[in-house]
């Protein structure tokens, strides 16, 4: 049982430590993943599925919220930004490739 146990910690201290050896350490957490979510699906949401602002907000409403959610239909684009810093946005290309992240 012992043995059992110590496997178990070492894997979660591996987990939790990362692969030292990684050139490319992962950079985002939940906000940026978050804002970047719901910049794709809104833009999806207006410019591809032809929906209105209203319906879409609660279609791609996130917990937590979102600070700002701006669509600006001139350049097909909307951007979203959550606390201080993080935000992104997605653009409409066409109807068949329909939104990328900028």
């Amino acid at each position: 049982m012992k043995t059992l146990l110590r496997a178990a910690l070492a894997s979660v201290a591996l987990v939790l430590a990362g692969c030292p050896g990684d050139p490319r350490p992962y950079n985002n957490h939940d906000l940026a993943l978050l804002t970047s979510y719901a910049a794709k699906e809104m833009c999806s949401c207006v410019f591809v599925m032809h929906k209105d602002e209203a319906f879409c907000l609660r279609w791609t409403r996130a917990n937590p919220n979102l600070r700002t959610v701006r669509v600006d239909h001139a350049r097909r684009e909307v951007e979203t930004q959550a606390v201080l810093s993080w935000g992104a946005r997605a653009r409409w290309i066409s109807q068949r490739e329909g939104c990328r992240l900028d």
